[in-house]
């Protein structure tokens, strides 16, 4: 049954009246939903927001039946409806609506009969448009012309949904910033402490030997140890200049042809000790002779060895493997695989986060700010390459720098 309504109530305008505050956006449109099911008669008054590029996306924004507001969330309405809606503007079936718009359950379910429906566009270039749906199970009635009354509020229902739309900005806007203001305070935090630590250690064994008497081999225990926290305190300093310089230069990467084997055997003469230190095996494997790709090879050279260093730092038994290849689907790949600690596809994310939490499995393991990861992330985007990263916790992780088959090379390099 329709719902009671009175036949000559005045059209809802949403302005401000003996003292009412003017409607906007959501309320203006609670408010219509309302006022459409009184003026024409209808069992429910839809407003609903509709992505163009794909018809099941619709939302419903609000909604009015039996004289109770409806919960915001998806359109009740099925993909026939919404898709001979997306392909008019305008739609006015006072009777056989289901035979109309066939293979549309909630018509069917619901037995509506009638429908008068109005899209407009939410703005240019926009992929969104905004419609209001009038349905009926025994027809509008019959003294008001219900796409007449869709119509009139066409215009209004237009800027209220651009106003919609702005403020949804505005709240993701805020949010953002708000995450952001959060998520570098966090960052803050942990460099301060990385950079406490080698700090502390080195005044400390400073004023061992500023105050005690001791001997050569322990005072050359001491400077050694100063010199090793001074050269993580540098590393340190290295990553955060890196970070920054990379994240606000507008400089693109170098465009030159290298080898990534003679890359990879660079890498590996440079790690060796460091893996040796640990008893670890070091292995390099692949099956050409010379990769020759575009790109920056300083670039490159950097993102390997950050990932060599973190594969030596977070694993403690087992090997180290440095690989290159060209695989089926044509992309050039640099690997660093290890039997380390490993990641799960959360913690990948979060140590590739140049903001992100620090709480990854590695913090568990080593100290470390967790900037290699982000630098190397953005050193291979410069390129138009890109870091993969495939672990399991506990079993290891394996490091891809992937250059997809345009940055390949058809050549042989000269190498011994």
């Amino acid at each position: 049954m329709s719902i009671p309504f009175e036949p000559r109530v005045k059209p809802f305008s949403g302005s401000a009246r003996e003292g009412k505050p003017v409607l906007v956006g959501l309320d203006y449109f609670r408010a219509l939903a309302g006022s459409l099911c009184a003026e024409t008669g209808a069992d429910m008054a839809l407003i609903a927001l509709l992505d163009t590029t794909d018809g099941r996306r619709a939302k419903l924004l609000a909604g009015s039946t039996a004289g109770e507001l409806l919960p915001a969330g998806l359109l009740p309405l099925g993909p026939a409806f919404i898709n001979a809606l997306l392909n008019s503007e305008q739609m006015s079936i006072s009777a056989g609506a289901r035979s109309r718009v066939r293979g549309d359950a909630y018509l069917e379910a619901n037995e509506i009969e009638a429908v008068a429906a109005l899209r407009f566009t939410a703005g240019r270039d926009m992929p969104h448009a905004g419609a209001i749906i009038l349905l009926s199970k025994e027809g509008f009635d019959e003294n008001i012309d219900a796409s007449t009354v869709l119509a009139a509020h066409s215009e209004r229902a237009g800027v209220e949904f651009l106003h919609y739309f702005a403020e949804a900005k505005l709240k993701e806007t805020i949010s953002q910033a708000l995450l952001l203001n959060y998520s570098k305070s966090m960052f803050m935090a942990n460099i301060s402490h990385e950079l406490r630590t080698p700090i502390s250690a080195m005044v400390g064994y400073a004023a061992l030997i500023r105050d005690g008497e001791i001997d050569q081999k322990t005072l050359r225990n001491y400077a050694n140890q100063i010199c090793t926290s001074g050269d993580s305190l540098l590393t340190l300093i290295g990553d955060v200049m890196s970070l920054a310089m990379l994240e606000i230069s507008d400089e693109t990467a170098k465009r030159e042809k290298f080898d990534l084997v003679d890359i990879a055997r660079t890498g590996r003469r440079l790690i060796e000790q460091q893996a040796a230190g640990k008893n670890l095996t070091l292995k390099g494997t692949t099956g050409k002779d010379s990769i020759m790709v575009e790109g920056d090879a300083g670039h490159t050279k950097k993102a390997l060895m950050n990932l060599l260093t973190n594969a030596v730092k977070y694993t403690s038994k087992g090997t180290i493997e440095i690989a290159v290849s060209i695989e089926p689907n044509g992309n050039a790949q640099l690997s660093v695989i290890d039997t380390g600690v490993g990641m799960t596809d959360t913690e990948i994310a979060e140590a590739c986060e140049p903001l992100g939490t620090f709480t990854h499995a590695y913090d568990m393991h080593q100290e470390g700010a967790g900037l290699g990861l982000p630098i190397t992330v953005l050193l291979m985007e410069r390129q138009a390459a890109k870091l993969v990263i495939d672990s399991t916790k506990g079993h290891g992780t394996r490091a891809h720098l992937i250059f997809p088959p345009k940055l390949v090379l058809n050549e042989e390099g000269d190498f011994i």
